[in-house]
């Protein structure tokens, strides 16, 4: 179902606000921030569930490109809104969601900042999380896919970008990387942010990858979606819901699935 967790909300200059929420289980984040007096890309979110950080202090630009590429959204300036999918995470009884938004510009406030989220849909456990890295150099842990992002184009950045894993090394031109972003979505104009974010790989299943490029690059930061491992306790609450949800059911309901 879908929750409000902030509406309408004002972060002054420097500081930083947090959303919660009780829930079961969580699966996607909705933000959206309506700036015309300042920017709403100086927000940087971080995601928790109890105290475990699902989604590192990412600046809005990153996540907002993501979103831009796989599910649609708005990034720039004036207005950021955007959508993270989590797979979906379950919560312990004593866990809350908590979502922080952190204004990293010194002098202005951002505005009107709405936060709603996709909680207790149940399903299969698959906790995702995100991370961003600013080393041109390290290893990220049971990675799905990788982007590179920076605040300004990249399509002629021909650094090349290095990913091994267990399966596979190759050498993608950053360049190559953004190919493959506008042939995701392309828009027509000037103001697209399709040449901002790179995706250098796409995993079909989780490995442990190792990633190196040269910091002379126009990278701003590199961004890795990976699955997280699941705790035998939580795995065990998801199978008890779903038969919970099962048996709830009528047959017709049943038939549907």
């Amino acid at each position: 179902m879908l929750v409000t967790l902030g509406s309408n909300s004002t972060i002054g200059a420097g500081a930083s606000q947090t959303f919660q929420y009780a829930c079961n289980s969580f699966q996607k984040l909705y933000i959206r921030i309506d700036d015309d007096g300042t920017d709403s890309l100086d927000a940087h979110i971080t995601v928790q569930i109890g105290n475990e950080v699902i989604c590192n202090d990412i600046n809005a630009r990153p996540l907002g490109y993501i979103s831009f590429l796989n599910s649609g959204g708005a990034v720039a300036t004036a207005e950021a809104v955007f959508a993270v999918d989590f797979g979906s995470h379950i919560l312990d009884p004593l866990e809350n969601l908590y979502v922080t938004i952190r204004n990293a510009d010194g002098s202005n406030s951002v505005t009107a900042v709405d936060v709603s989220a996709i909680v207790n849909e149940g399903g299969v456990y698959s906790p995702i999380k995100y991370t961003n890295y600013s080393d041109s150099v390290f290893t990220d842990s049971n990675t799905l896919s990788i982007y590179a992002w920076a605040d300004a184009t990249m399509v002629n950045d021909t650094t090349a970008f290095t990913v091994r894993n267990q399966s596979y090394s190759a050498t993608p031109q950053v360049q190559s990387g953004v190919n493959v972003a506008q042939s995701m979505l392309f828009v027509e104009g000037t103001s697209s942010p399709v040449g901002n974010i790179a995706k250098l790989a796409d995993n079909q299943v989780p490995l442990d990858t190792s990633v190196n490029y040269d910091t002379a690059s126009a990278i701003d930061g590199v961004v890795c979606i990976s699955a997280m491992s699941k705790q035998p306790s939580k795995a065990s609450a998801s199978r008890k819901a779903g038969q919970a949800v099962l048996q709830s059911m009528t047959s017709a309901e049943r038939k549907a699935l």
